[in-house]
C-alpha cells in the first residue's frame, strides 16, 4: 500500500474514534451508568405556605420550606461489566444541579427568578445501591413574594445534575422532573 492509502485509513479511524469515543454528555457511555428517580412516585408535589386554623401564615415564627426527594442508583453500564466495590469508577459522585421552572396556566411568570444554575449537591452512589438526596425547592424567599400565595398554580420542574465516576473528571449530566402545586393553605392533617 502506498503512503496516501495509509494516511487516508489512519484518518478515517481516528475521526470515527472521535465520534463514537469523546461524547461529553451522554451518560449511557460510561462505565457506571447513574439514576435519578422523584421519591414522590411521579405525583406533584405541593409548596404551601403554612396554616394555621385555616389562615395562610407566611411571616410566622416558622414557614416551612419545601425539598424534592431524589433517589440516586448507580448500575454498570451492562450486565457483562463487573466493577468492584471501592475500586476505580466505582462510585458515581453528583457534584451540583440546574432547577428550571416551567410556569403553568396562571403561574407567574417571575417564578423563573428562582431558577438554580450550578447550585452545590455533594452525592456519592456506590456500584449497584441507591442513595437519597433533597434538594431545596420553595425557599422563604418565595415565600415573601408578593405573589405567594395567591391563586393556586402549577409549575413544571426540571433538575438537571450534573456528577463524574470515581477515577474520572469526564462530566454527565442527566435530568428529572415533576410538576409542582403551589397553594395558599395546607391542612395539618
Amino acid at each position: 500500500m502506498n503512503s496516501r492509502v495509509l494516511i487516508l485509513i489512519a484518518a478515517l479511524m481516528l475521526g470515527l474514534f472521535v465520534l463514537t469515543g469523546c461524547s461529553t454528555d451522554n451518560n449511557e457511555r460510561q462505565r457506571l451508568v447513574t439514576e435519578a428517580d422523584l421519591v414522590n412516585g411521579g405525583s406533584p408535589t405541593v409548596v404551601a405556605a403554612l396554616n394555621t386554623n385555616g389562615t395562610p401564615v407566611v411571616d410566622d415564627d416558622f414557614v416551612p420550606i419545601e425539598f424534592l426527594s431524589v433517589m440516586f442508583s448507580a448500575r454498570p453500564l451492562n450486565d457483562t461489566m463487573v466493577i468492584p466495590e471501592n475500586g476505580t469508577y466505582s462510585t458515581f459522585n453528583v457534584t451540583s444541579y440546574d432547577l428550571a421552572w416551567v410556569p403553568g396556566t396562571n403561574a407567574p411568570a417571575a417564578l423563573t427568578d428562582y431558577n438554580v444554575t450550578r447550585g452545590n449537591l455533594t452525592v456519592s452512589i456506590p456500584v449497584n445501591e441507591e442513595v437519597a438526596a433533597s434538594v431545596l425547592i420553595g425557599n422563604l424567599s418565595m415565600k415573601a413574594e408578593a405573589w405567594f400565595p395567591g391563586n393556586p398554580f402549577i409549575a413544571d420542574l426540571m433538575v438537571t445534575f450534573y456528577g463524574h465516576e470515581s477515577g474520572s473528571e469526564h462530566e454527565v449530566a442527566f435530568t428529572a422532573g415533576t410538576t409542582v402545586q403551589f397553594v395558599a393553605t395546607v391542612s395539618s392533617n
